[in-house]
């Protein structure tokens, strides 16, 4: 009788944004930590054992900026086809977890139905909603980068900022004072541009409107 006792996780690189597929053998997680590298080298998270019949994945998000521990029984690694593996503040997607074909599989059909989306609408090139996701990401990771160096601060001298992702940029907020910095988050420019920042100071504007839902 053949056991297929193996998983894939694909996992979205917080640092160059692209899919890396990670293929482990379950009895490949003995006592040591497995650490799984993007192509670009960056440590996208660690997965160990957590008990007889338990693993744990450690994955740091750049969106929520802490560190996401989720657990999957043994069972549950053998049967899952495809599942999400998301960051539960923000619903921010990170990857997958399940049998490789079914992800390859989940993935095309997402690139698929984005495109379609799009020639319907008529809007923006294909390209760029599929890449969004690279944008994002880059960009929360160089803001995490200048944060680090305490090149993030607001006017009114308080350390409490929030991220917020809408469809088109991304917003930084002061949470004691209500200021905010505006991040343009569609294109290859708005990263660059982004890459270009040494610091970032929030300041006072006379409104801002972050979501209008008429429905």
């Amino acid at each position: 009788m053949f056991v297929n006792a193996s998983s894939t996780f694909a996992l979205y690189c917080q640092e160059c944004g692209k899919i890396q597929m990670h293929d482990i053998s379950h009895f490949s997680i003995k006592k040591t930590v497995l650490e799984l590298k993007c192509s670009c080298g960056h440590v996208q998270a660690r997965l160990s054992r957590a008990g007889a019949r338990q693993f744990k994945l450690t994955i740091p998000c750049v969106v929520c900026q802490s560190t996401h521990s989720v657990f999957f029984s043994f069972r549950k690694l053998l049967y899952t086809l495809v599942d999400k593996i998301y960051c539960v503040k923000d619903n921010f997607e990170l990857g997958y977890f399940g049998a490789r074909a079914a992800i390859e599989k989940t993935l095309a059909d997402q690139k698929q139905e984005c495109v379609s989306l799009i020639r319907e609408t008529d809007k923006d090139e294909p390209e760029e909603h599929i890449e969004r996701q690279h944008i994002v990401l880059g960009i929360l990771n160089k803001v995490h980068d200048i944060a680090e160096q305490g090149g993030v601060y607001c006017r009114c001298g308080g350390d409490a900022v929030e991220a917020d992702l809408l469809p088109d940029c991304i917003i930084l907020e002061c949470m004691h004072c209500g200021a905010y910095y505006i991040l343009a988050a569609q294109t290859e420019y708005d990263l660059q541009s982004a890459q270009t920042l040494d610091s970032i100071e929030l300041a006072p504007r006379r409104y801002l409107v972050k979501r209008i839902d008429f429905d």
